[in-house]
């Protein structure tokens, strides 16, 4: 072909005129559109392979998504699915059961990838890393999708919805009427719980609202499973009930008024409603993390006090603890839960000996918690005593032993003519004090000698929580010693209630209630202006001021962390009459920001919840298409 073209341009070359030259320039531009036009068909089929990449790219991100989708669904359903995976390289401290149903889990379960529902090319696998879990509430996900043979692979935190997520959570927006004996209105009988858009609130029979007041200032979200109640109180974030949004009252009967509306500032914006966060019925579970032979569920036990333990937080990241019925601090038990056994910590908890007498000087627990419980009942716990039976020695410098010295001590139960010397309600740690007016006690009693009290204060320096199966009682500020900003973060649970301590003496009134005229009480320990920096909770009481409505006016209580509680606990009553006077503390309540993303250690966790992301980011791809790791 070329030598005949070559021919035929000599033979033109040969004619003396113009017709070779055209015929040049048309084999010439038909070469050039020869050429184009392959570069064209090229470049049309790469990129149509690269349209088919980028949708497989593209598809593979959107499965990982369908796979996080997939495992926070697993997780609403049952709290408990933290605790399945398999370990990998990105999980290797993990601990785990195997859940041999789900192909998500595939990397041990033969190379399994799960279908994404309603597609026939895209799928998904993820790893599970919930050895934080414990301490912060948080589960890392690492989630690979995959379509033909793209993968992709995201990274997520996820934590739960939980109590610490808000400054101020309350199951009932009522007090406790085991704590405060409130009756029907018009009537003896104890008032009923109620939420109050519930079908089984009633008007004449439900307990009253406690009012979010003038001057009460929450600086962080707050949230109820009731209805919200307030009359110039200010709001600096978001608020949400179960009622319709913007639905409150000022008291149970009647809607807030246009003056109420106006002097409530939410300045987070309106109202909006939720559904329930369930408080659960116990903090047994808590106790359990005491246990050393269960390490599949408790990798760290923590430690456990019986009866009255006195926590007192120093300098240093320490804390001494006096807890004289203690025998021993970590436990063992059967399959049932019942405790069976027990062992001594000294290193951890504090030797035996120290407790039951000046106390035990140890660091804070680290990253972990204390469980204070009630004198066990059951003869063959190994911190059981018999009836009848208390320590021995001094405690604390203050109490002899023998019963029955050390369980009562001399009180003033009543005022004037009902007065009574005598009370079974000392425990050996210096409560009651001397002349302290105690009342009914409530249902509970106050400072049962028994009973799984604490009583705590100081300066703290760490990262624990401290649980209690009855009362806490803050008998003084606790502070971060290293400031807001540090790592330092408290747990407070108390079953029964979390109480600011406020002992008084009364001066007229019942043997079961002190009078509410102005000077008729006067406080016995009074710790004005209290700072609490901690999240707080008491899943079957209330956060409140011990004796709330009596004494004198004792300036401001200052949380920084969280509160929530079954009932809204009072911690100031304001009188009018011919002298206007208020007692307790106003509030000033901020959150600690820090809880949106972390926990106390082992801190209270709601029956159900909801998990969202925390933080997300994609990384290195984990896994080829065929289920191999990438090493990266």
């Amino acid at each position: 072909m070329l030598i005949r073209t070559l021919r035929a341009l000599r033979a033109l070359r040969e004619r003396d005129d113009e017709r070779g030259v055209a015929l040049a320039a048309v084999i010439g531009l038909g070469a050039v559109l020869m050429i184009v036009l392959s570069l064209v068909v090229a470049t049309a089929t790469s990129g149509a392979t690269k349209a088919a990449n980028d949708d497989d790219y593209n598809k593979a991100m959107a499965a990982a998504y369908a796979g996080l989708s997939d495992y926070q669904g697993r997780l609403a359903a049952d709290n408990s699915y933290v605790n399945y995976g398999v370990r990998t390289a990105f999980s290797s401290t993990s601990t785990y059961s195997l859940d041999s149903t789900n192909k998500a889990f595939g990397t041990a379960l033969g190379g399994t990838w799960a279908p994404v529902v309603g597609s026939t090319d895209q799928f998904f696998r993820y790893e599970v890393d919930n050895s934080d879990y414990a301490n912060t509430g948080k589960v890392r996900l690492r989630v690979t999708g995959k379509a033909d043979t793209a993968t992709r692979t995201l990274v997520v935190d996820l934590r739960g919805d939980g109590f610490v997520n808000y400054l101020y959570f309350t199951n009932y927006e009522s007090q406790d009427p085991s704590l405060t004996g409130e009756t029907v209105t018009g009537g003896s009988a104890r008032c009923t719980s109620a939420h109050r858009n519930d079908s089984n609130w009633n008007q004449t029979t439900s307990c009253n609202a406690v009012q979010f007041a003038s001057g009460d200032t929450l600086d962080g979200p707050v949230r109820t499973n009731d209805v919200i109640t307030a009359c110039g109180a200010t709001f600096n974030s978001t608020v949400q009930d179960t009622g319709a949004a913007g639905f409150f009252y000022t008291s149970k009967e009647t809607a807030i008024s246009s003056a109420c509306r106006t002097s409530t500032k939410f300045n987070g914006g309106p109202i909006t409603t939720a559904g329930t966060l369930p408080m659960p019925s116990t903090n047994a579970n808590m106790k359990q993390e005491a246990r050393t032979d269960i390490p599949d569920k408790v990798a760290k036990p923590g430690c456990v006090y019986t009866g009255p333990t006195s926590i007192t937080f120093l300098a240093g990241g320490k804390m001494r603890v006096v807890s004289p019925w203690t025998k021993k601090t970590q436990l063992t038990g059967a399959t049932n839960g019942t405790i069976t056994g027990g062992s001594t910590n000294d290193a951890l908890c504090g030797s035996v000996s120290a407790l039951g007498g000046s106390g035990a000087v140890i660091p804070t627990l680290p990253s972990n918690l204390v469980y204070v419980q009630t004198v066990p009942s059951v003869s063959g716990d190994p911190n059981y005593w018999a009836a009848n039976t208390t320590p021995s020695g001094t405690v604390n410098g203050t109490v002899t032993s023998g019963s029955p010295v050390y369980c009562q001590q001399n009180v003033k139960s009543g005022s004037g003519s009902n007065a009574t010397t005598t009370s079974d309600y000392g425990n050996g740690l210096g409560y009651p004090k001397n002349n302290e007016f105690t009342g009914s006690l409530g249902d509970s009693g106050y400072y049962g000698c028994r009973n799984g009290d604490v009583f705590v204060s100081g300066s703290f320096g760490g990262q624990m929580t401290l649980a209690a199966e009855n009362f806490v009682y803050v008998t003084g500020s606790i502070v971060y010693q290293n400031g807001r900003s540090s790592d330092d973060m408290l747990g407070i649970v108390g079953q029964k209630a979390v109480s600011i301590y406020n002992p008084i003496s009364c001066s007229s009134g019942t043997s079961s209630a002190c009078s509410t005229s102005n000077g008729s009480s006067a406080n016995l320990a009074a710790t004005t202006n209290i700072e609490v920096d901690a999240a707080i909770a008491s899943n079957l009481g209330t956060f409140n001021v011990q004796n709330g409505a009596f004494g004198a006016n004792l300036g401001t209580l200052t949380i920084y962390g969280s509160i929530a509680q079954q009932f809204r606990g009072s911690v100031r009553t304001s009188y009018s009459g011919g002298s206007s006077w208020s007692t307790g503390y106003a509030k000033v309540y901020s959150y600690d920001r820090r809880l949106k993303t972390s926990a106390p250690p082992k801190f209270l966790q709601p029956v159900s919840t909801t998990y969202g992301v925390t933080t997300e980011t994609e990384s290195a791809t984990a896994y080829r298409a065929d289920g191999t790791p990438t090493g990266k």
